[in-house]
């Protein structure tokens, strides 16, 4: 089971990877304006969903993977693989759009501050495959903090988002290579194994946990693409911001589900199906019960706090901030519900469902946004997350009901059994 220290340690570190996003929103709006703020929400937006090309489902398949039939050295090489590909679609990607100069250069070290959050994410599934969770996560609070703290200090001397963005890739950059890589040694002393035939089927293997993660971050974040198109920088900003306490939620969820990752593994490997439905009912209930609690905080007090937080009116988005906290509610259950098809190696039905959603998000939020503003921007989000979490529990489900099925069936005599056969028997 999960250590209490590695426990502490992965909460400590989704708290701080999720306040990410949140703080330096903050910092951007107050010390650059809500123009410069609601273009860099824009290009954080891109960097996170081209982090999963990085990302590639790598690190779940890596610490699923039981009978440990890769090795490290392939898993390393695999991302260095990935990590210049999603740099190379990134850099095609800033000019086809036509960003302007500042536009461009933010996101583009944005993406590079995600290459290496990617590769660290290598050693630190080998952390957890040893038993150290609580390694990896502290290479996520040094380097994320660290990375923050810097970018704080360059803007508030410079006040160039620019520099800022430049000097936090870099502080993240030499912190990985101070600690992930040497400590790695420790536990594993394996070289970067390129080999191309197994590179090309681990490419295949993970490519469906790679498909449904990018749709996943496209769905996402396709509302904001739908407002940086028919609408203001200003309204970027502010649904940004309204858009933080979801965070909470699916913190709440991380920090029960990626400690669980080994753990549903080896429960699926043993075969033991109740232990892993008794574990999706608890974190069900957990994030069902964060999500009701965040709900009534939000509508009390939420538009006044983010408003005194951001120096930005918000009284007039209640609804909206409610809306969104509840799509990041469904949100959370569709993550852990990713994770379960991906413990029992049915990732391609989780790929179709998010094919299908991803439809939806390409129509409703352009739609609903240029009609509605910022209440149709909430309500498309909340429709698509419903749309995706109810296309996730279909597989699911289906799967552990034949299962059941198939243990009672088992279980029949023979006589029954008999009796079976004839009535399925075609006429």
């Amino acid at each position: 089971m999960v250590k209490k220290s590695e426990f502490i340690w992965n909460s400590i570190a989704s708290l701080v990877a999720s306040m990410l996003n949140a703080v330096l929103l903050l910092f951007c709006t107050r010390i650059n304006g809500t123009d410069i703020a609601g273009m860099f929400s824009i290009a954080f937006a891109t960097s996170v969903i081209l982090n999963a090309i990085g990302d590639y489902g790598i690190r779940i398949y890596q610490v699923t993977d039981s009978e440990r039939k890769y090795k490290f050295g392939e898993y390393v090489a695999l991302r260095i693989v990935v990590v210049l590909i999603m740099l190379a679609i990134g850099i095609a990607f800033v000019f086809i759009s036509g960003y302007d100069t500042i536009k461009l250069l933010v996101t583009i070290l944005l993406i590079l501050f995600r290459i290496i959050d990617n590769l660290s994410e290598t050693y630190q599934g080998e952390f957890q495959v040893k038993g150290r969770l609580d390694l990896g996560a502290k290479s996520v609070v040094i380097r994320n903090g660290i990375s923050i703290i810097m970018f704080l200090i360059s803007d508030i001397i410079t006040k160039n988002i620019i520099i800022s963005c430049t000097v936090m890739f870099l502080t993240n950059l030499l912190i990985f290579l101070l600690f992930d890589i040497k400590v790695v040694k420790k536990y594993n002393s394996d070289k970067v194994i390129f080999t191309k035939e197994v590179i090309v089927s681990m490419l295949k293997e993970c490519f469906p946990v790679f498909l449904s993660t990018i749709l996943s971050l496209y769905i996402t974040n396709a509302v904001k693409y739908a407002i940086d198109q028919v609408s203001t920088y200003e309204m970027q900003t502010f649904y940004n911001i309204i858009y933080l306490p979801t965070f909470t939620i699916n913190l709440a969820s991380i920090f029960i589900i990626k400690p669980m990752l080994k753990v549903l593994g080896d429960i699926w490997k043993e075969k033991k199906y109740k232990e892993m439905v008794k574990i999706m009912i608890k974190v069900s209930g957990i994030i069902l019960v964060v999500t009701m609690l965040v709900e009534i905080v939000c509508f009390m007090f939420g538009t006044q706090i983010l408003g005194l937080i951001y120096g930005v009116e918000l009284n007039q988005y209640k609804i909206d901030l409610c809306l969104l906290v509840l799509s990041g509610g469904i949100y959370a259950l569709t993550v852990l519900l990713l994770y379960i098809l991906t413990t029992m190696r049915n990732q391609k039905n989780a790929t179709i469902a998010y094919l299908l959603t991803s439809v939806f998000a390409l129509i409703i939020p352009r739609i609903l946004v240029e009609r509605y503003n910022m209440f149709g921007a909430t309500l498309s989000n909340l429709f698509i997350t419903f749309i995706l979490f109810v296309l996730l529990v279909i597989p699911v489900w289906t799967k552990l009901n034949v299962i059941g099925c198939h243990r009672g069936r088992r279980n029949l005599t023979i006589t029954e059994k008999t009796i079976i056969a004839k009535i399925l028997r075609p006429q």
